[in-house]
């Protein structure tokens, strides 16, 4: 009955759809329908699957779902039938290069984007590739070895007929735009200031607007031409931006950014003139003075030669006087607006991943603990801080939002439904007694929530 329920009601109307990261331009809203309040293995349960491993979130067209996965060092992207949670088909990556990434990464972590028909998937062992719904391979870039320290991360996204795909590394940085339909290069613009971050881009009014290290950039769609930036941010980058209007906020989080930590260090000229003791116009481990000593040398360390030469030692003195916020920005301009188009920052108790979350009124912030604050978007001030409620854990997916209510899911997880609005109230909502990395999607009333083995699509009963 369920089933037979689900398939009338997509006889009835258009299929709402979420082609990318976090639905529509990565905002993470999809109103219209009444969503469930309460979860479970068995709560509220349309159907679930048993998938591959991966961390990607699920793209929903009006018939499929598309995710990647991977088993025994092979690489996949699968297609699901949308009312019935069958699997169609899946298909290996012409390639399985083993990268190296951060334990909390993923060879699957990249979500895929759709057209509506096709799909784009970006794999850092291979590179990108597109399959049609029926699972024909339309074309194929091969791109890498990457230097990311931590591995790749960031998805793809289509806008006016171009997959852009950004590849921020610690060498070799670039943003890439191809034709959607036959994967030629249109163009490449090359970001050699930036290094390792995850961000996913965003667009607006013809531009793409993409987080990195220390920057917020803005390009061209059509050309790739650089039109303004914001200087101020972390090191590190992994959240999505969201935009409001002509508004946008975004959150950046990365260990060491937070205002006690920063640390203003000399000049490379000076540190060399000084503490080169070799003379071989490098820094080595043992010619830093140890305070001055990163945590982690080898990620500080770009080339990896064992050595800060100038390009290292800039991209560390830059860490070290980042700072994590959550900004608002007004979007426009020519050049360098951050002094001009900054309107506030906010400092206190930010999430690592997930993103801000804009929704009727209120940004949401979600870090690990489960501590969740709303802020004015105007302003930046808190309305509200708190925890949720049995639901204590880390959290890495974003939170997302419909019918009123915001969604979150912690990484073991545990799911809470919270009330929108500024005076907030939270709810646990069940437990899918699994790890969750993967950002859900929502279209038409229904929820599809990738856990560690299992697809599951979530609804009201009718």
């Amino acid at each position: 009955m369920r089933l037979a329920w689900v398939l009338a009601l997509t006889m009835l109307a258009p299929a709402e759809e979420w082609l990318r990261l976090r639905g529509p331009n990565g905002a993470g809203i999809a109103d219209g329908h009444a969503l469930p309040r309460e979860f479970g293995l068995d709560k509220n349960v349309v159907w679930k699957t048993a998938i591959p491993t991966g961390k990607s979130s699920p793209v929903v067209t009006r018939n499929r779902i598309f995710l990647t996965g991977h088993e025994n060092g092979r690489l996949f992207t699968f297609a699901l039938d949308r009312a019935s949670g069958r699997i169609l088909w899946r298909k290996e990556a012409p390639g399985h290069r083993d990268e190296k990434r951060h334990k909390l990464n993923d060879p699957a972590s990249p979500s895929t984007v759709s057209d509506g028909e096709n799909v784009y998937v970006f794999f850092a062992g291979f590179g990108l590739l597109s399959y049609s719904a029926a699972g024909v391979e339309r074309w194929r870039i091969p791109l890498g070895p990457f230097t990311n320290f931590h591995g790749m991360g960031a998805s793809p996204i289509h806008v006016d007929g171009k997959i852009l795909m950004i590849c921020d590394q610690d060498q070799g940085a670039f943003l890439l735009a191809v034709d959607a339909k036959t994967g030629k290069q249109l163009w490449r613009t090359e970001r050699p200031e930036m290094v390792h971050s995850f961000s996913t881009p965003v667009v607006y009014e013809g531009l793409v607007i993409v987080p990195g290290s220390y920057q917020l950039t803005a390009y061209e769609i059509s050309t790739g031409k650089l039109v303004w930036w914001v200087s101020g941010l972390t090191y590190q980058t992994k959240s999505v931006p969201v935009i409001d209007g002509a508004r946008m906020y975004f959150n950046g989080w990365a260990p060491g950014g937070e205002p006690g930590e920063r640390i203003e260090l000399p000049v490379f000229a000076e540190m060399i003139k000084t503490y080169d003791a070799d003379k071989d116009g490098k820094l080595s481990n043992t010619e830093v003075p140890k305070h001055w000593l990163p945590g982690n040398w080898d990620m500080q360390d770009l080339d990896k030669d064992g050595l800060f030469n100038e390009k290292d030692w800039l991209y560390y003195t830059k860490r070290r006087v980042s700072t994590n916020a959550t900004m608002a920005v007004e979007l426009g301009g020519r050049g360098d607006v951050t002094d001009s188009h900054v309107k506030w920052r906010y400092s206190k108790s930010l999430p690592d991943v997930p993103a801000v979350l804009f929704y009727r009124g209120a940004l949401y912030l979600i870090r690990n603990g489960g501590i969740l604050q709303t802020l004015d978007p105007a302003t930046g001030e808190v309305f509200k801080q708190g925890r949720l409620p049995k639901a204590l854990g880390e959290y890495y997916a974003s939170p997302v939002a419909g019918d009123g209510k915001v969604y979150f899911i912690s990484r073991n997880g545990e799911m809470t439904v919270v009330e929108a609005g500024r005076d907030w109230g939270a709810t646990p909502a069940g437990t899918l007694e699994e790890e969750v990395f993967a950002t859900p999607a929502i279209a038409d009333g229904h929820m599809w929530v990738r856990t560690a083995t299992q697809l599951y699509d979530f609804a009201l009963k009718p």
